[in-house]
């Protein structure tokens, strides 16, 4: 991988002008697949917490390609949240999950939780894809996912 496929990922925080400016681009193309804004209701002081991370994914020139956050659930599970990748990156949420995945795990989280809605299939076997179990929906209807984190500290 020369310079220019270069990631760099590192937190930063989500009320940051490039974490708001992705934020939107996600809620824009939430709503054009499921025709829910898809704003999440979660307030940026969660992803600031000491179990908490918001990270952004750059290029070798700084551009903002996506992000993803891990958030406290309980104790011992994060949930995933916020995962987007701009359209010419396609391709990168792996490395940011498993970025997010390995944040999770320093973080002495024994497990991961993804919930999505209905209308995201390709969310779905993404993670599917990427090891995570499909668990019971919760009282919401909405999809949700879990994965064991291995060698938890």
């Amino acid at each position: 991988m020369d310079d220019s496929q270069t990631v760099y990922i590192g937190s930063e925080d989500p009320d940051s002008l490039d974490a708001r400016i992705l934020c939107d681009e996600r809620s824009a193309y939430h709503a054009a697949l499921t025709g829910e804004s898809g704003q999440q209701c979660v307030a940026d002081d969660d992803l600031r917490s000491i179990r908490a991370r918001y990270v952004v994914a750059r290029n070798a020139m700084g551009e903002a390609m996506g992000c993803g956050a891990i958030r406290r659930q309980s104790y011992h599970a994060a949930e995933l949240m916020r995962l987007y990748v701009r359209p010419q990156y396609r391709g990168l949420e792996a490395i940011i999950l498993s970025y997010l995945e390995e944040e999770a795990r320093l973080l002495g989280y024994h497990t991961v939780c993804v919930v999505t809605t209905p209308g995201e299939s390709n969310a779905s076997r993404f993670c599917e894809a990427s090891g995570y179990r499909r668990t019971p929906a919760d009282e919401r209807g909405a999809v949700c996912f879990e994965k064991t984190l291995l060698d938890s500290v």
